[in-house]
């Protein structure tokens, strides 16, 4: 579609909007309007666009031959951008009187929203400059706090359809920033005076074979000396710092061979400079360094991108303020304040596309979140009063009003987090064998590279220092040093954007092999929760039952709201409602008697149970089931079973785990006969399924397996309850699922976030996964390093082609570790509704 400067015209039915090309709903179009818009943001941007005369925007979209999504506008005061905390975490000084911010902004797509928002300083007195990084999405924004507020920077962006975000960049992301700038430095150096080192040497070169005058062709050589000093004080300093930091520690690093090469080259250089006479290195010297250098930016870069593909988390972080309701009313006004101004007991109000803000109750109001930030699952849950909610969820509809019982680092999603840093951070037992490795490879090398150089020393020295930094460069472990810490970090972050989150990286080892899985019952293999497990009876009663349970507050009334909900009453009065502790709940539903409870609160009122539901009742009881008989006008009309259902998943995984080999137990404290059914109908042999144990016995059973297993395999746990704490951390591998207590996930070495058992399986398949990209890896850098090394001393591979074949090699190790999935994110799923009830007439 061709468009005219300024604004885009519909070229058929139906009309296309004019700042996005989408189409324009029917009942949207605007008769005898030039400009369509299919929605208020885009109507609102596009007069923006208009009024501050941008109109090249639009032209440099249909150069690029772009689209555009339907723009957002929040229409947010962004007050709390001006809080000097809130800015102290991305903004630095950037000269007197003037900050530099960085802001993320949603809805960049393409160049032209780069033109766009750059162009900002020229309609916003106050702001110097702007500059976008559309890989990033992050703006460095130059202001004048004397000239202007954030908040209207904030404003003007939000207008032009960008909602702007305070970019928090932890410590380490301002250690990376500073590394990467200090680096940039140390290559232009580099490079400049390698440039300037081949004119010098060609100089030199040519003087050799034309009789240059001896005070031009020293000249050229002390001024060859004089260039190399920064590439060899500054930009070489990298290699020598960890060298001689790792000879200090009694530790070879595997950058000392190339330290030792370049040492060699920049000495021999400089005494043959002193001297007068012999080959100069200097500009080979110096573009190996200034080929090094680039080959780690590359490096680095690649790590990152990798990390940062698989990490899913990053939009909790963009989460920076809340609107705390001004008092205590639920439609009292809302006021935008940072989240660190939060305290336990504020109410704040999430509107429709935000984040929620904090863990907490809601108060008011009916929607649905998307909860995937912490399940990993794309399914909406509908919440209402009275229902939890978690910090990182988006509210997908309707107005809600949470009361805050956690903020900030202590919810649930930030605690995870801090669960995931706390792994990256941790060194993995399975790197010390690669570390090992590493430093007896160093030694060999050494080793080589003097066998190298005293039998290439006949041939001349100057071939042999060539041949020894050659070996020393192209022979480095650096693939072999990266083969385990990159292919873990990057199976850390996408086990937790799949749900899974692994406080030990070491579990990852000690899953490869697993002998024994032990699940407690209540809450990991069953829902955790009771429900209607089964009814036998009218529906009609059913239904008069289920709205005079609507009215308490009890186990069992919760059972069938949990069942069926709130919303589903039939009924036009209820009277009279009575409920007696320990028995059961009685009232007067549209003129008729209802009692339901047990046997003794029915039969109370004179009521018999026919003979058919003393029998269903038993099978019930025989099966774990707990009966609750409904009476209605005086006669017992039916009864439901209250359990605690087996999750869907439960029977699937067991078998699964057992088809594998392992040996799975059930270790719980609930009655042992209903352990025992339980273990019956998942198909697991009497002994297998132990009940009656009290959080001691777990302990003691796991700390036995444990001792007795041997090499046998790991011994895991997975429960969800305080009283499963102990055999967690005792266990060689403790999973907490789903909904666990907070000593749960402290003794655990993984976190599930995912509902049901399945995960268990993923586990399983991703440590393996990693298992064999960390051998894919170990044995690439072993063939690259012994084919490498006989290259270079052969004499095939020179200096120069050994600093291109060293980085590329450890390029492959990042590749096969960023690309391969150890962990699969878990698809989207649809959310179970109501307990499947089992009815019989």
């Amino acid at each position: 579609m061709t468009r005219a400067p300024g604004h885009r015209v519909a070229s058929a039915a139906p009309a296309a909007c004019a700042h996005c090309g989408l189409a324009v709903p029917a009942s949207l179009v605007r008769e005898g309007e030039p400009q369509q818009f299919c929605c208020s943001g885009c109507e609102q941007v596009y007069r923006v666009v208009r009024e501050w005369g941008f109109d090249q925007y639009y032209r440099l979209v249909d150069q690029q031959q772009g689209s555009l999504e339907p723009a957002r506008v929040t229409g947010r005061s962004f007050d709390d951008f001006d809080d000097p905390r809130q800015q102290a975490e991305a903004t630095e000084v950037a000269g007197p009187d003037r900050f530099r911010t960085r802001l993320y902004l949603e809805g960049v797509h393409c160049a032209a929203c780069v033109w766009l928002v750059e162009r900002l300083p020229s309609v916003l007195p106050g702001v110097d400059e702007v500059r976008l990084n559309i890989g990033s999405a992050v703006a460095e924004v130059t202001w004048r706090p004397g000239r202007t507020r954030l908040s209207a920077v904030g404003r003007a962006l939000d207008r032009l359809g960008y909602t702007p975000h305070v970019h928090r960049a932890s410590r380490p992301q301002e250690a990376r920033r500073i590394e990467d700038r200090t680096a940039l430095a140390r290559l232009g150096v580099a490079v400049a005076c390698a440039m300037n080192l081949m004119f010098l040497h060609g100089a030199v070169y040519a003087g050799e074979y034309s009789g240059m005058a001896s005070p031009y062709y020293a000249f050229f050589r002390w001024m060859s000396l004089v260039v190399a000093i920064p590439v060899a004080l500054f930009s070489a300093r990298p290699f020598f710092q960890t060298a001689v930091a790792g000879l200090r520690a009694r530790v070879v690093h595997i950058d000392l061979p190339i330290a030792i090469g370049l040492a060699a080259a920049f000495i021999a250089s400089a005494w043959n400079t002193v001297r007068g006479a012999g080959p100069l290195w200097f500009d080979s010297a110096a573009m190996l360094i200034a080929a090094l250098l680039a080959a780690r930016q590359l490096q680095r870069g690649a790590q990152r991108a990798a990390l940062e593909r698989a990490d899913s988390l990053r939009g909790v972080a963009f989460l920076e303020f809340a609107r705390r309701l001004d008092g205590d009313d639920v439609d009292a006004p809302s006021v935008e304040v940072p989240l660190s101004a939060l305290a336990p007991g504020d109410r704040v109000e999430v509107r429709s596309g935000e984040l929620v803000p904090v863990d907490g109750v809601v108060l008011s109001g009916r929607s649905s979140v998307d909860n995937a930030v912490l399940t990993g699952e794309a399914a909406a849950l509908v919440v209402g009063q009275g229902d939890v909610v978690n910090a990182g969820a988006t509210n997908l509809g309707a107005r809600l009003v949470v009361r805050a019982d956690a903020t900030g680092d202590k919810t649930r999603v930030g605690a995870l987090l801090a669960l995931v840093q706390d792994a990256l951070s941790r060194k993995p037992a399975m790197l010390q064998t690669t570390d090992l490795l590493a430093r007896r490879f160093v030694w060999i090398l050494l080793a080589a590279s003097v066998i190298t150089g005293i039998a290439w020393w006949q041939r001349g020295p100057a071939i042999a220092v060539e041949r020894v930094v050659a070996l020393l460069v192209v022979a480095c472990p650096c693939a072999l040093g990266l083969s385990v810490p990159l292919a873990v970090s990057v199976a850390l972050m996408r086990a937790a954007r799949a749900g899974v989150f692994i406080k030990n990286p070491d579990a990852l080892e000690r899953l490869r092999k697993v002998d024994t899985v032990l699940l407690d019952k209540t809450g990991t293999l069953t829902e955790g929760t009771a429900t209607v497990a089964r009814w036998h009876g009218d529906e009609a009663v059913l239904q008069f039952a289920r709205d005079l349970e609507a009215e308490s507050a009890h186990a069992v009334a919760l059972a069938f709201q949990r069942s069926y909900g709130r919303s589903m009453r039939i009924v036009r009065t209820i009277e009279q409602v009575v409920e007696v502790a320990g028995h059961g709940i009685a009232g007067r539903l549209d003129g008729h008697d209802v009692r339901v409870g047990n046997l003794a609160h029915v039969e109370g009122a004179g009521a018999r149970v026919p003979a058919e539901l003393e029998r269903v009742a038993a099978t019930m009881l025989d099966d774990g089931l707990s009966p609750v008989f409904v009476a209605l006008d005086g006669r017992v009309a039916g009864v439901a079973g209250i359990g605690d259902a087996l999750r869907a998943d439960a029977r699937r995984t067991i078998d699964a785990l057992r088809a594998r080999g392992i040996r799975v137990r059930i270790l719980s404290g609930d009655h042992p006969a209903v352990v025992a059914r339980v273990g019956a109908t998942l198909g697991l042999p009497a002994d297998d399924a132990l009940g009656g144990l009290t959080p001691e016995a777990k302990r003691d059973i796991v700390a036995s397996l444990v001792t007795g297993a041997g090499d046998a395999g790991a011994v895991v746990m997975v429960g969800d309850g305080v009283n499963d704490a102990a055999a967690l951390a005792l266990a060689d591998v403790g999973i907490a699922v789903h909904g666990g207590m907070g000593a749960t996930i402290v003794a655990a070495d993984v976190v599930l976030t995912r509902e049901g058992v399945t995960p268990l399986l993923d586990i399983l398949d991703g440590a393996r996964r990693l298992r064999g990209v960390i051998r894919r890896n170990i044995g690439f850098s072993l063939l690259y390093n012994a084919v490498a090394s006989t290259l270079a001393i052969v004499g095939i591979v020179g200096p120069l082609l050994s600093a291109v074949m060293m980085p590329a090699s450890s390029l492959v190790v990042v590749v096969s570790s960023a690309f391969t999935r150890t962990f699969a994110r878990a698809g989207a799923r649809r959310q179970a509704g109501p307990a499947a009830v089992k009815v019989e007439a």
